[in-house]
C-alpha cells in the first residue's frame, strides 16, 4: 500500500512513542486515524500535535480509550471506529500497544508478567479477531504488527531475566509469519508485515510501571521507586529496526 489519503487506519497504543508517531505521520499523509490508549491525556497530546502540523479538512484523528488486552473494550473500541467513522472498512491495523515488566518468574508476580503478556501479545490477537472483517471489506488492507529484536534473541544481558516481553515478542513473529499464509489463502487482497526494533527511546519504562503498578501519575510512589532501583530493570542494548515486510 502506497498512497494514504482518504484511507481509515486504527493505532493501539497511539498514545506516547511509536504509537504516537504512526499517528502523526499517518494523518500528515491525508490519512485517517482511530487510535486507543490507556491513558487519554497521552492521545489528547497526540491529537494537539496532529493538528498543529495542519489537518486536511475533514480528517478525522479520533480517540478511543481502550486496553487492547482485553477483548470485550477491543469489540467496544472497534464498534467506537465504526460509528465515528461511518464505515464498515479499515485499510491498515497497527498492533503497537506494549509495555515491560514481568521479567523474572522468581521475582516478579503473575499478576505482572501476565499484564505483560497480555497485552504485548494479546492485543496483537484482539485487535486481529476484531478487525478483520473490517479489513476484508477494504478493498486492499494491511496488518503491521510489533514484535521486537527480542522476538529474536530472549536477552537484554547475561544475568537479566526477560520471560514475559520476549515470549511475547515471540509470539507476535510466528502469528505475524503465519498470518501471512492464511491471508494470502483467505484474505489475499490484505497484506501482513512483522516489525522488529531494537533499542528505540520512547516513554515505555515510564508507561509500564505506570499501567503495572496502576498509578497513572508521573510521580513514583516508594514501592515503584524500590521496583526501578531492581537489578531485574535495565534498558535493552541498543539494535538496528528491523521489518519482515510480505506484499
Amino acid at each position: 500500500m502506497k498512497e494514504f489519503a482518504g484511507r481509515i487506519a486504527v493505532v493501539t497504543g497511539g498514545g506516547s512513542g511509536m504509537g504516537r508517531e504512526l499517528v502523526r505521520q499517518l494523518a500528515a499523509e491525508a490519512c485517517n486515524v482511530a487510535m486507543c490508549d490507556v491513558v487519554e491525556e497521552g492521545m489528547t497530546e497526540t491529537r494537539r500535535l496532529c493538528q498543529a502540523a495542519g489537518l486536511p479538512q475533514g480528517l478525522r484523528v479520533t480517540m478511543h480509550t481502550a486496553d487492547a488486552s482485553d477483548a470485550a473494550q477491543v469489540a467496544r473500541f472497534r464498534d467506537e471506529v465504526a460509528q465515528r467513522h461511518g464505515t464498515d472498512k479499515l485499510h491498515l491495523l497497527f498492533n503497537n500497544a506494549g509495555i515491560g515488566g514481568g521479567g523474572s518468574m522468581f521475582a516478579h508476580s503473575r499478576e505482572e508478567w501476565e499484564k505483560t503478556f497480555n497485552i504485548c501479545w494479546g492485543g496483537v490477537y484482539n485487535c486481529t479477531r476484531a478487525f478483520l472483517p473490517m479489513l476484508q471489506k477494504a478493498e486492499e488492507g494491511h496488518i503491521v504488527n510489533t514484535s521486537s529484536v527480542n522476538g529474536f534473541w530472549a536477552s537484554v544481558g547475561p544475568r537479566i531475566p526477560h520471560t514475559a516481553y520476549s515470549a511475547a515478542k515471540f509470539a507476535v513473529k510466528g502469528f505475524s509469519e503465519a498470518l501471512i499464509t492464511d491471508l494470502k489463502i483467505n484474505a489475499p487482497h490484505i497484506k501482513c508485515s512483522v516489525v522488529m526494533p531494537g533499542h528505540i527511546g520512547t516513554s515505555i519504562p515510564l508507561n509500564s510501571r505506570k499501567i503495572q503498578s496502576g498509578n497513572l501519575s508521573n510521580e513514583m510512589d516508594a514501592q515503584q521507586i524500590a521496583q526501578a532501583s531492581c537489578p531485574w530493570v535495565v534498558t535493552p542494548p541498543a539494535f538496528p529496526m528491523t521489518t519482515f515486510a510480505r506484499w
